[in-house]
């Protein structure tokens, strides 16, 4: 299950950041003067740490108390604090908020790894059963709320209550949905006792899956007795009646999206997290964490407050790591020649890759210019795919800190489910090769000019179904801004450059991660009005999860299914992938895509972290954040 954060960052985001950083890093090419990290400097060993650029910062001797600040951008901030996240929201900024106050049932990432990271978990490890069809979760004994009361498993139940009560409503309601997954499936959830949770569902699942792609992301245990309300200062209902679990989820769902009542509402106050909320200021996204002295889980939190300070642009954001008044940032691919300025003034540097899906999402709904009908046709897109200098966007725009990618899975970090072609393109960059698909295809190609189809009909040697004749052949891409990130638009621009070369007209508009995600979005009912504003979006990368199905992401009605891409051997491969037992099917699912090109795939870039040497924290904590998951619990001040 895919994260837009979820995890989707742009480049520009800290990864620190909480801003929407959705760029993850794909790549793992040494750039700059910074020398790579050894496993014995990395504290890891070489194979977690391969392809890291620059050097992780030194531990030290951790203070006590003190405030940490790190940075995020304007466009990019929290929106919402509910856990139930619409899909509108679901940005790094939203996902870092709720992640630091109510734990996961099963969090993700050990250092650069990706993995199930129990020891920040709610839950211990599951057990299956009943030939994979059910599943008994053991909730970690002494986890309580910040009111002193306990964790239990009705808190998990809760949860999976308002999920249900959500997504019935409106599957936009909740980010993380796919129809017949999670709620759907549960056809039995009860709590034997209040420690253990146990889930029976309508079928059997890959256990693997189960766990990491979505027990791993679905549920949380929320505070059942402080929630079930429906109003402020309203009586506490029995959650399990349906129809109360459709107040109580409308009532916080509305309060989780009120800015302005964050800090100030008393439901978000009941934490289970490392950190609870001390400020949010509504009108620039900027905020305060304060510890949270009864968390235990992970060891006491050493410092005092992380302070998130918003930033109007990246460059806004190193200048306040070169004054030294920024603690945690990250810096863009043209702020890379800046590196060795800020090791000199008191800061590590370094970069990781991130396991995630770059590219450019295609609306597959747009009619405007019938280019859904056109985008539909596998030769239109290979065109396009002809038209991407992979190699000159990473070393022109991406200074080398990447590595080109040509289907859903980088070659670095590779997984056990990698194709094994999966460095070599498919489709190499030809402007000719463009052109002769095109006319090929029933289209009269004008270089410089307007192409349109002239062979209209599905017949070999036409343009395809649902293209009239003299049909240009023209879209809209929609880029996040320079001041968001450097690369993405530059990439954006350079294709828009080449196309022009054999007449495909593209549009480019300039529009904030936040308004991309939120209205170029197919998936979402709401957003029907703007299924035709645009033919293309580009604003960062799919996240993926370490048993790699790309559900959501490519299946027909997946909920991150942005340009309502849909394929009958996609949709095919996938639940093999997820419902069989052969896991050689999630590397035939990943060369297929790459192949049939749901998406333009673009250079996984590298994430580059600034970390002030006034701060420490574990190796794990710092690799972790290069895989958009942030545990600040692990970090301090050093004496």
């Amino acid at each position: 299950m895919p994260r837009i954060q979820v995890r989707r960052a742009i480049t520009a985001a800290s990864a620190a950041v909480v801003a929407g950083a959705l760029l993850a890093a794909c790549g793992g090419s040494s750039v700059g003067s910074g020398p790579t990290a050894t496993a014995a400097s990395a504290g890891h060993s070489a194979s977690s740490t391969a392809g890291l650029y620059g050097a992780l910062p030194s531990p030290g001797t951790a203070a006590t108390g003190g405030t940490i600040t790190m940075g995020q951008l304007t466009g990019s901030t929290p929106t919402y604090i509910f856990p139930i996240v619409p899909g509108a929201n679901a940005t790094d900024g939203t996902d870092f908020l709720i992640d630091q106050l109510w734990l996961p049932l099963y969090n993700l990432q050990v250092g650069g790894s990706m993995q199930v990271n129990y020891a920040t978990s709610a839950a211990l490890p599951p057990t299956f059963s009943d030939g994979d069809r059910r599943v008994t979760i053991k909730l970690r004994s002494g986890l309580d709320w910040s009111n002193g009361q306990p964790v239990t498993a009705n808190d998990v139940l809760f949860d999976l209550a308002l999920t249900k009560a959500a997504v019935k409503e409106s599957a936009a309601n909740w980010s993380l949905y796919t129809p017949g997954l999670i709620p759907d499936n549960v056809v039995s959830a009860t709590a034997p006792n209040s420690k253990t949770v146990v889930l029976t569902f309508n079928r059997a699942y890959n256990p693997a899956y189960l766990t990491d792609d979505q027990l791993a992301f679905t549920l949380s245990p929320l505070p059942s007795t402080v929630w079930n309300v429906a109003s402020q200062g309203g009586v506490h209902l029995n959650w399990r009646t349906p129809a109360n679990a459709k107040k109580i989820y409308n009532y916080l769902s509305k309060a989780g999206s009120s800015l302005s009542t964050f800090a100030s509402n008393p439901l978000w106050q009941t934490v289970d997290g490392p950190f609870k909320l001390g400020s949010f200021n509504a009108t620039n996204g900027s905020f305060n964490l304060d510890a949270n002295r009864g968390f235990t889980l992970t060891g006491k939190v050493k410092f005092s407050k992380l302070a998130v300070e918003t930033f109007t642009s990246t460059t806004s954001q190193q200048n306040a790591m070169l004054s030294g008044s920024l603690d945690v940032g990250t810096l863009d691919f043209s702020q890379l020649t800046s590196a060795s300025t800020l090791r000199r003034d008191g800061y590590s540097v370094y970069g990781y890759p991130n396991i995630g899906t770059f590219g450019i999402n295609l609306n597959y709904k747009d009619t405007t210019d019938d280019f859904g009908k056109v985008i539909s046709q596998l030769y239109a897109r290979q065109a396009l795919a002809h038209l991407e200098d992979q190699t000159a966007y990473l070393t022109g725009i991406l200074k080398g800190a990447a590595s080109t990618a040509y289907g859903p899975l980088p070659t670095i970090p590779r997984t056990p489910f990698t194709p094994a072609d999966a460095g070599t393109d498919p489709y190499p960059y030809s402007v000719s090769a463009a052109a002769k698909l095109l006319k090929e295809h029933g289209w009269k190609v004008v270089p410089n000019g307007q192409t349109t189809c002239e062979k209209p009909g599905t017949g070999a040697g036409e343009c395809g179904a649902g293209i009239p004749a003299g049909t240009p052949f023209k879209f809209t891409l929609m880029s996040v801004p320079g001041d968001e990130t450097a690369s993405i638009p530059l990439e954006s621009e350079a294709l828009a450059s080449a196309a022009h070369e054999v007449g495909i007209g593209i549009t480019l508009v300039s529009k904030t991660f936040n308004y991309l995600i939120g209205n170029d979005n197919d998936a979402d009912p709401a957003d029907v009005h703007n299924e035709s504003a645009w033919g293309a979006t580009n604003w960062g990368e799919f996240g993926t999860t370490p048993y790699p199905t790309e559900e959501g992401e490519f299946n027909t009605g997946g909920d991150f299914n942005v340009g309502d891409y849909s394929d009958a051997q996609t949709d095919k491969l996938m639940k093999q992938a997820v419902y069989g037992n052969n896991p050689a099917v999630a590397t035939q699912l990943a060369d297929y895509l790459a192949k049939q090109l749901p998406m333009l795939y673009l250079p996984c870039a590298d994430v580059v972290d600034a970390v002030s040497n006034k701060v420490g924290g574990t190796s794990d904590s710092w690799l972790a954040m290069t895989q958009d998951v942030w545990y600040p619990q692990y970090w301090y001040l050093k004496k």
